[in-house]
Formats: structure tokens, sequence, C-alpha cells
């Protein structure tokens, strides 16, 4: 850490506003998440009737999903160093005023057309909130209490993970699924003025007001586009439709690297994988991500398709999840205090590992409960703990650019295993899908190879930092 952000770091805020101001900061900045939390696991519910009403089948509904995803993850790849560069509060409001918005396009879409169009923009007011929300907190907070802020917001956010599927499954069937969209609004107009009123401007000074880097816009563009594409369009398209799209994502992503090395101010910094820290959290933190997310998609199925739960019992079904993850939430910053970020990791994925085996004895009913149980500290701590491990060897002024950087491979990772989760319950189920029962065995046992993959390259990447203790 340079001497500059090292005194950044160190500057404390005023003694009487600190305290009060941090709690505004978080709950604002777990609103924010939380709301993109809750959009995404709560469309999945509201698919079948979004399709009655357009008299559509929910397959043709497919780039609802998709298209938010496509440009979720574009923007948030892009968000943290435009933030860096031009006020990561300013972009937050934006993102914040763009998701309001977007949402209520969604709700009063009156088209196939319109939905999907205000799909694409809604995923753009989302890719903006989650990296640039984390990066506030992150730039207004010391390095010591880093790792309890990051675990008290993830206890906020993630939240939204549980609780998506019960907001999916009562509004579609008590009141209208569009409803689900509409509480959007409200909640955005608390985040916009907590930020407001608890959030200070922060930027990286060393960027400068050069040129934005245009080139390597449009090669993540193409990349991302090109890979989310053609991995969605392998389960049900021929290698001839789908190979091409996957290739052209590929060499758009090489073409990337050199692009972004020769630049002294990168859209992505790849010399931040450099850091063996960085990199470590990086990798154990995409890899618990992804299983949390094969775990979360292969559970629906398996109350819906294999017990025969409607969407409200299944969305309650959730919320043995929500308490655990809230705990582990406010109780990490003391547990990491006493034991270090990479041992919390290291913890987390074997909790993970150890929950995906009782998933997979989840055909015995209490296994499930338990299962949920165990599984949220587990996913709680991976996500907070990889995040705040790997952001905290960042120097102040390029926290933006890293949360974007982490938060882009987590969350891409997360959806190409739901892909290959889908695409294992699809092989297994037969030619008419009659059985989902097999395939989400296997998908349990993926996801149990995903934790103990993350607990290993946690183990051997991250580097013991021997002049401290705890580790």
């Amino acid at each position: 850490m340079s001497p500059k952000a090292a005194e950044a770091d160190s500057t404390p805020l005023p003694a009487h506003r600190r305290p009060i101001a941090n709690l505004l900061l978080l709950l604002a900045a777990g609103i924010a998440q939380m709301l993109v939390v809750i959009d995404y696991t709560a469309t999945a519910i509201t698919l079948p009737s979004m399709a009655r009403d357009f008299d559509v089948s929910a397959d043709s509904l497919q780039w609802v999903i998709t298209g938010y995803v496509l440009t979720f993850s574009i923007v948030l790849a892009i968000a943290g160093p435009l933030g860096d560069r031009y006020g990561r509060r300013r972009l937050l409001l934006l993102g914040i005023v763009l998701f309001g918005a977007a949402s209520l396009w969604v709700g009063y879409a009156g088209s196939v057309t319109m939905l999907i169009v205000s799909r694409l923009a809604l995923g753009v007011g989302a890719g903006l909130l989650f990296p640039l929300s984390t990066a506030v907190v992150g730039a207004s907070t010391s390095r010591s209490e880093l790792p309890r802020m990051m675990s008290i917001l993830t206890g906020i956010a993630t939240i939204g993970m549980a609780i998506g599927p019960v907001v999916g499954g009562v509004f579609t069937e008590l009141a209208d699924w569009r409803w689900v969209f509409l509480i959007n609004l409200p909640l955005s107009a608390i985040a916009f003025v907590l930020i407001l009123i608890s959030a200070s401007e922060s930027r990286n000074p060393d960027i400068g007001e050069g040129r934005i880097d245009f080139p390597g816009i449009a090669l993540l563009t193409l990349g991302i586009g090109g890979l989310s594409i053609g991995v969605a369009w392998i389960p049900d398209s021929p290698p001839t439709t789908w190979l091409p799209m996957l290739g052209g994502g590929l060499l758009a992503l090489i073409l990337f690297i050199p692009c972004e090395l020769r630049r002294s101010s990168p859209l992505i910094d790849l010399r931040l994988l450099g850091n063996r820290h960085f990199a470590g959290y990086l990798l154990g933190g995409s890899l618990s991500n992804t299983c949390w997310c094969v775990l979360i998609f292969a559970t629906t199925l398996y109350l819906q398709e294999v017990r025969g739960d409607d969407a409200m019992t299944t969305g309650f079904q959730f919320l043995y999840l929500s308490g655990p993850v809230a705990i582990a939430g406010f109780i990490g910053p003391a547990i990491q205090r006493r034991v270090g970020t990479r041992r919390m990791l290291l913890f987390a994925t074997a909790i993970q590992s150890a929950a995906c085996v009782v998933f997979w004895m989840s055909e015995v009913s209490p296994w499930l409960a338990i299962g949920l149980l165990v599984v949220g500290f587990g996913c709680s701590w991976g996500w907070s703990m990889s995040q705040a491990g790997g952001i905290a060897t960042i120097p102040e002024r390029n926290v933006g650019l890293a949360s974007g950087s982490m938060l882009t491979v987590m969350i891409m990772s997360g959806n190409i295993g739901v892909v290959a989760s889908a695409a294992m319950i699809r092989a297994e189920g037969g030619a008419a899908m009659t059985d989902y029962a097999p395939g989400i065995a296997t998908s349990y046992l993926f996801a149990l190879g995903l934790a103990a993959a993350a607990l290993l390259l946690t183990w051997c990447v991250v580097p013991v930092d021997r002049r401290t203790s705890p580790a």
C-alpha cells in the first residue's frame, strides 16, 4: 500500500458522526445489493405467470433471465473503473435511479419485446449497484475494519438470496408478478436518500482525465456476451450454433489481455493477479459462490419438480437459509478478528463441503432443512471473507477496480455453474424430462467438488501472513 493510500486509510471520521454514518452507509449499501439479489432470485418464480400473461411458452422468455445477466455482467465489469474515474458515490446514485426506473418499466411492460428490453435496462442499473455499493463502503473504511464492514454488509445484502424466492412466490400467487418489480421503487428511493446523507465521494486521483478505454470495453462486452449467449445455448442447440459463439467470446477475451496490459490505466488491471493474496481470495471466493448458486438452483428444482411444492411453499423453504446467513454476517467479524480472514475462508469452504454431502442426502426431508441451515454460514462467509481479504490487499484508490473485478468473476462463474447444473439435470432427466432426481443428485456432487476445490486453492494460493497473528 502506498503512503498516500495508507494516510487516507488512517484518517478517522469525526467521532460523533462515525457510528451513525457507518450504520447508515451499511444499510444503504445493503439495500442496494439486496435489491439486485432479490430481483435475480425472484424472477425465475415469476416466469410461468409472465408466460400466461403474454400467451407464450415459458421457454420463449429465456431472455428475461439471460438478457438481464448479460447486461448486468458487462456493466459489472466496467462499473468499478468508471467509479474510480468519475466518482463512486455519483455513479452509485445513478445506478439506483436507473434500477428504480427500469423496475417501473418492467412492471408496466405490455409485450414480450418490451419486457425483455426493460430487463436489459434493469441489468445495467444492477451492474452499477453491486460493485459500487461495495466500493463506497470499502473506500470509507479502514483496512482493519474492512472484514467487519464487509461481513455485516453481506449479512444485510444476502438475506435477499433467501427471501427472493419468497417475494416471487407470494407476490405472484397473491397479487401479480408485476409487483415483484414495482416494490423496487420505494426501496430504491430509501437507498438513494441514505447514500446521499451518509456516503462521501471518492475516486482514484491517479486516473486523471485521460481517454476512456473503449477498445477494452468493446472486447470485454464481446467476450462476456459471447460466452453468456454461447453457454445459454448449449442445452438446446447443436454445437454448430453455440461453438462459434463460445469461440468468438473466448477470442475477444484473449485479445482483451494484451490490450489491457499495454494501458497505463486499464479497464481491468490484470496485474492484480500478480498479488497472491488477491488471486487466492478471488479463486476461493469464485468457487465458493459457484457452489452456492448451484445449491440454490438445484434445491429450487428439487422442491418444485421432485417434491411437488408450489411456488409459495418453495419460497418459504428458503427461510431456513436466511437466518444462518444473517447470523453469519454479524458474528463473522468477531470470529475473523480471532482467527484471520484466510482461516475464515478455509472454514467457510469446509462448511460448504460438509453441507453438500447433507444436500446429497436430501431425499429424507429433515436433511434438506439441516443442509440449508448449515450452508448459510459457509456461503455467507465464503462471499464476504473472500472480498474482504482480496480488497484489503489493494490500495484504497483502486478499491473500485478491485471490487468490480472480483464481483465480475464471482458472479459470472456462478452463472456458468448454474448452466452446467441445468445441463446435468437435463442429460439425466430423460427425453421428456420426467425425472429430475438423478440430475439434482449429480448437481449436489458437482457443488461438493466446487467447495472442495475452493478449500484446496485457498489453502495453497493465499499465503500465510506470519508477520501478524492470527493468519
